[in-house]
């Protein structure tokens, strides 16, 4: 589970700190600034008696790649409406919920001792999310002692000095505000050595209205710092990582106060055994809109009793029947995170992610298969990585290692490589002996099943590959959606064999042979261009994705192939659409693995697996998923653990494929394969029933063209349309 992993990284001590500049404002001018912005932003304005606001919030979690791609396997939205008012009176009620999920089994509810969304930056101190620090949850049984909130120093407290020192203060921005513009200034805020022990700070950065010295914006993390270290910590040891960022934008009201307006809560998590990748968190709040209360009775703006006092973040949540007749929503579930992504928090990320700093070496991995793995070729393989970041040493110089042994098999697998990223672009050179997956039309994040062997599974075949060349990738667009990829390498492929028959456990049916390939060295070219990655049909980011890619080979394995790849995904109300397209087409002399192969697994459910080979090839999927407006609300099991609702589903799913042998040579090695062209395209169609978001499904699907086919039965997690 990716929440637990976030939960466990964020009990680490942070090594996020940067240290202090040697004097606590950088300039006379500044100190004057933020002298004026602390002695402002400690009273709310005499003016402001509070507000309701009608909230819509996006919770997401899902997985950063180290291919800066992120997918998302959890999606929930949640309207609340929150009341607040200048003595710090605080009420976050929950009015609606709903869901969509492809396997954890929570709704993230339960995590929330507090309110989540900040009322104003006003004031001495800020309430942390979960009633805890947000970059650290270190020292636990403190905290089950005592649960309260951990409050923050707000970087324009009245004993700020002691905390804190500040840069910049230049004009960034010019913004226009009704009839006025408004200079934006941008404040930089570290942290003093020497701090107090257990000290609750913020590090990053402060826009601030030049003019009236409000806070526009408040974007950083928070950590626990001071006091001494442990001499041993086990998260720390086994490489755990997490850091939480904050970033909150507020907008002016009725030309007079700054008051929220968006704000974004996202908590990364990684691990020794995942390199670059990591576990998020996100959420995301809008506050739809805004009425302004007037001055709560018995409160005098300027007197000693008007004062904002630390009060706890109430929240409530509204019964099941209110949650689930919820139907108001202002967005599409998803369309609030389709488009932000981790690498935005990148200029505040912590030291080990930071690409600045001296040289950094760690015993860490890219992915867990390079740790530990099982499939019918190899057997168990278990290995070991380590990086060596060269950082202020050789800006953007970073080499990977990682090496293993498959003890069925009897081989050792590994791969070294060194990669040169100079802001958008990546050059790498790659040496690597690796066991390549031939299967065809796969989903972008499908690398091969790590331990699916155990429980049965392993519809995968198989190609052992040596290669040592070099690739540059550029990244593209204002947010690098777009990837363009250059591949130049020597390979040459072997034949492997199965040297296990069935899992270790007696579970599931024999494993099949594994599908003979040609050996032979070549030289392998391949371009890529990729456009919006993570809109997949098996995972939850809505948009639009496409992919397009050739490759030869030159040598004794000589071909040339090329494939595209066109994806759609979004949500309407209870409805979910997502389509995807995937055209191919190889040389008719090709060796074997080079061929596009359908079937069970690769896209026709209906059929065998790979069923069906060709030279040409295509494969049209797509899907509606209809959520029935009953069970929508979340199952309360303890105070902290909730159930996401069982919110049944109907789905309906139709794949259709083909595949030709464009001459007598291409159709002698698909019969060699002991497949065959499909002659005319297949189709099978699938209902299913769905529940928790979608996460889990009964399904039925039958091969079309085949009338007295039989309907397979068959339990489905996740989403494969």
């Amino acid at each position: 589970m990716l929440l637990p992993a976030l939960l466990l990284a964020l009990s680490l001590p942070a090594d996020t700190l940067p240290r202090g500049d040697t004097a606590t404002y950088a300039s006379e001018a500044l100190r004057t600034l933020v002298t004026e912005a602390a002695e402002l932003n400690r009273h709310v304005p005499p003016g402001l008696g509070g507000y309701r606001s009608r909230l819509e919030s996006e919770i997401s979690i899902g997985n950063r790649r180290s291919e800066r791609v992120e997918m998302s396997v959890s999606l929930e939205q949640v309207a609340s409406t929150l009341t607040w008012d200048r003595t710090g009176a605080y009420e976050q009620e929950v009015t609606g919920y709903r869901t969509q999920a492809i396997g954890t089994t929570f709704a993230s509810l339960g995590l929330f001792r507090s309110g989540w969304a900040i009322p104003s930056l006003y004031g001495n101190r800020l309430a942390l999310l979960f009633g805890r620090d947000t970059s650290e949850a270190a020292r636990r049984s403190a905290r089950r002692r005592n649960p309260d909130p951990l409050y923050a120093v707000h970087p324009l407290a009245a004993d700020r000095e002691r905390y804190y020192r500040y840069g910049g203060g230049d004009t960034i921005v010019t913004m226009g505000a009704g009839d006025r513009t408004i200079p934006i200034v941008r404040v930089q805020v570290a942290v003093r050595e020497g701090l107090p022990a257990k000290s609750v700070v913020f590090i990053g950065e402060l826009d601030l209205d030049a003019v009236r010295r409000h806070i526009v914006r408040m974007r950083g993390f928070f950590a626990v710092v001071g006091g001494p270290k442990p001499k041993w910590d086990l998260l720390r040891d086994a490489g755990l990582q997490g850091i939480a960022y904050v970033e909150a934008e507020n907008a002016e009201a009725e030309g007079q106060f700054w008051l929220p307006a968006r704000q974004r809560f996202e908590a990364h998590a990684s691990s020794n055994s995942v390199g670059d990748s990591r576990a998020v968190f996100r959420i995301l709040t809008r506050f739809v809109d805004r009425e302004l209360l007037p001055i709560p009775a018995g409160v005098e703006p300027g007197t000693p009793g008007d004062s904002l006092a630390i009060r706890p973040f109430r929240l409530v949540i509204a019964p099941k029947d209110t949650l689930a007749a919820f139907t108001a929503w202002s967005t599409e579930l998803g369309e609030m995170t389709a488009d932000v992504s981790a690498e935005d928090f990148n200029d505040v990320a912590p030291d080990r992610w930071r690409p600045t700093g001296p040289p950094r070496f760690s015993l860490e991995t890219e992915r867990l298969s390079d740790l530990l793995r099982v499939d019918r070729v190899q057997g168990p393989f278990t290995g070991l990585g380590a990086v060596l970041r060269f950082r202020d040493a050789v800006p953007g110089l970073t080499v990977r290692g990682a090496a293993g042994w498959a003890w069925v098999e009897g081989t050792a697998r590994g791969r070294l490589v060194a990669d040169l990223r100079r802001e958008r672009t990546i050059w790498a050179v790659r040496l690597q002996r690796s066991l390549d997956i031939t299967n065809d039309f796969r989903s972008p994040f499908d690398s091969g099943s790590t331990l699916g062997a155990l429980l049965g599974r392993d519809n995968y075949d198989y190609v052992d590959r040596w290669t040592a060349g070099g690739q540059v990738m550029r990244f593209v667009g204002a947010r690098q959606q777009g990837q363009f990829r250059l591949d130049v390498a020597a390979a040459e492929d072997r034949d492997v064999r199965m040297n296990v028959d069935r899992n270790p456990l007696g579970i599931g049916r024999p494993f099949l042979e594994n599908r003979a390939i040609t050996p032979g060295r070549y030289v392998r070219s391949a371009v890529t261009w990729e456009y919006r990655p993570d809109v997949t049909l098996e995972f939850l980011r809505s948009g639009a994705g496409m992919r397009l890619y050739y490759e030869r080979g030159d040598g004794d394995l000589a071909y040339q192939r090329g494939e595209a790849r066109f994806t759609a995904r979004t949500n309407r109300g209870p409805f979910s659409f997502g389509a995807r397209l995937d055209v191919g087409i190889t040389d008719p002399g090709a060796p074997p693995q080079q061929l596009f192969e359908l079937g069970r697994n690769q896209n026709l459910p209906g059929y065998g697996y790979k069923e069906f080979a060709g030279d040409q090839a295509a494969v049209l999927r797509g899907g509606v998923l209809y959520r029935f407006p009953v069970l929508s609300a979340p199952l309360q099991v303890t105070e902290r653990f909730w159930l996401p609702p069982p919110a049944p589903a109907l789905g309906l799913s139709a794949q259709s494929g083909w595949a030709r042998a464009s001459t007598a040579e291409a159709l002698a090695t698909v019969t060699a394969l002991g497949s065959e062209p499909t002659g005319h395209p297949r189709t099978s169609i699938g209902m299913s029933l769905r529940f928790f978001g979608g996460a889990v499904g009964a399904v039925v699907a039958k091969a079309v063209d085949h009338p007295d086919s039989p309907w397979r039965i068959f339990l489905e997690f996740g989403q494969r349309w």
